[in-house]
């Protein structure tokens, strides 16, 4: 855990902390392990990862096969109690909870024609989320991580103005009482969410996690959030898919961590998860790739 304070402090490590927000049935399974709490913290220690982040959710009913199980509540306390190690919530947003209810094109379309139906019932999904987010809280977990699909890879899902309208009443409650905590408030999403910039700085979220370089240039974005930012994201899905990454993929990984790894503030992680059991070995090459990139 002293590893992953540090880095978020934005002081240098001597080597590139480690961690992931979904590990995958599939990924256990190729390590010997059925897919249980005690399971996954011996999977983390087997890749030398530094924390620990589970997928909590209250009624998994609604939502799609991922790859990954949803864990209860009340199983942080038994992840947070007597353990060195930093552990994370990752929390489906009151907008990703909406697409996985009613599916991503109902929720668009009833933006446009339906807004107060659809304002009223993104209010009853922030109820819940903030709710779940208070419980995660009271277990003891150091960070929260917010996940919503904000974005493709082309660019926003909706305006930055109508993603403020509909989101900015949520985060401006969500992130202050995580601070309250003292735990760490984080934003996941896919694709390109450059043009919420000045949006995710009224929001003063303390990290990104998960999102991708190629469509962000993950350097640049931190440069315009603030140096203080912590990434937690690096590994994008083609550095993953091969066991052999074409020679522009490992360059432009080589690049970004030559870039943001000098100065702390980078916890190394995939931009995808590690869902698939063939990323078992894969992912220990990339993590041995970039501790030669540190030490030279």
């Amino acid at each position: 855990m002293n590893r992953i304070n540090i880095s978020m402090s934005n002081r240098p490590v001597h080597s590139i902390p480690r961690g992931e927000l979904w590990l995958g049935t599939d990924l256990l399974k190729r390590a010997g392990y059925t897919d249980t709490l005690e399971n996954h913290f011996r999977l983390v220690d087997q890749l030398g990862q530094d924390m620990i982040c589970l997928p909590i959710a209250d009624d998994t009913s609604h939502r799609p096969v991922l790859g990954y199980r949803y864990f209860d509540c009340r199983d942080l306390n038994q992840a947070t109690r007597n353990r060195d190690r930093f552990v994370a919530a990752v929390v489906d947003g009151p907008f990703q909870e909406l697409t996985n209810r009613m599916g991503l094109m109902a929720v668009l379309t009833g933006w446009v024609q339906k807004r107060p139906e659809m304002a009223r019932a993104y209010a009853v999904e922030q109820t819940k989320v903030l709710e779940l987010i208070s419980g995660c809280l009271d277990q003891g977990v150091h960070a929260v991580v917010i996940a919503e699909d904000l974005a493709a890879d082309q660019g926003l899902l909706m305006s930055p103005t109508d993603i403020g309208t509909l989101c900015s009443s949520f985060y401006t409650r969500a992130v202050p009482i995580i601070h309250e905590a003292n735990a760490r408030a984080f934003l996941h999403s896919c694709g390109n969410i450059t043009q919420l910039i000045t949006l995710i700085k009224t929001w003063q979220v303390d990290g990104l996690a998960s999102v991708q370089h190629r469509a962000n240039d993950l350097p640049g974005l931190r440069n315009a959030l603030g140096s203080s930012l912590v990434i937690m994201a690096g590994i994008d899905a083609e550095l993953l898919a091969s066991d052999d990454p074409r020679p522009d993929v490992l360059k432009d990984f080589e690049n970004l961590i030559t870039s943001l790894a000098p100065g702390g503030g980078l916890i190394l992680s995939s931009s995808c998860g590690l869902y698939s059991g063939d990323f078992f070995e894969r992912i220990q090459r990339i993590y041995a790739m970039a501790d030669r990139l540190v030490e030279d």
